[in-house]
């Protein structure tokens, strides 16, 4: 292999990070085994349960008798505090530097490449390991209040599974379908899953892309007003 081809060695900093972030990654992973846990082994679901029984049964469980709307509440509650404890975690003029960095990196690469610069490409590799060390510290910042959200939100996917199946016993799992007469179990396995389970997944997903795109815009414009770079519609500061 050519020197020219070669990668420069990561700094202690850069394998320090690479380090961290695979601690990250491992921890979420742990978490999502877990949460898998929770939803194959009925001894452990009863246990995480018992929190959520005693404090959202009373207010969104309706006495069983509508657990599609528990179901919604329970998504736009854990749907709101994951978006919620993101945003305060997640700087997005950093993140669109980044981004914008890395693809100027890119182009410069490929430049080097068509014009066979090797001094060029060692200068960019350099310069796209550190900038794959910054890209780490954000994602590792943003991460940070997920591990305590994944934790409210396996203790409350445990509560509604159990609530889901005396539900079923009751005969109130069933509903409509829009612009039909026909009707549908919610308790139905889908390939492994219950309909239910998707529901929650497509409740949480219609509510939270709208906050957090609102509270993206809402966190650009207040950060733009406080540096003094606002423009007004009549071109006034």
């Amino acid at each position: 292999m050519s020197q020219g081809r070669a990668t420069p060695p990561q700094t202690r900093e850069q394998q320090q990070a690479m380090s961290s972030g695979m601690r990250t990654q491992m921890l979420y992973f742990l978490i999502m085994i877990l949460l898998l846990f929770v939803y194959t082994i009925p001894s452990l679901r009863t246990l995480f349960a018992i929190p959520m029984t005693y404090i959202l049964q009373p207010f969104i469980g309706f006495g069983f008798k509508d657990p599609l709307f528990t179901i919604l509440i329970a998504a736009l509650i854990t749907g709101f505090v994951n978006t919620i404890a993101r945003h305060f975690f997640t700087d997005y003029f950093a993140m669109a530097e980044m981004q914008h960095k890395n693809k100027k990196l890119q182009e410069r690469y490929r430049e080097a490449i068509r014009t066979k610069d090797k001094a060029e490409m060692n200068a960019v590799r350099a310069e796209q390991s550190k900038s794959m060390q910054d890209s780490m510290k954000l994602t590792q910042q943003q991460m940070k209040p997920t591990f305590v959200t994944l934790i409210l939100t396996v203790l409350i996917f445990a509560w509604l599974i159990g609530f889901m199946y005396h539900a079923e016993t009751l005969g109130t799992t069933f509903i409509s379908y829009p612009f039909s007469a026909q009707t549908g179990n919610m308790m139905y396995l889908f390939h492994g899953f219950y309909v239910w389970i998707g529901l929650y997944s497509l409740f949480s997903l219609i509510f939270t892309y709208p906050l957090q795109y609102s509270l993206k815009l809402w966190y650009m414009r207040r950060r733009v007003r406080n540096e003094g770079n606002y423009i007004g519609p009549a071109g006034q500061r």
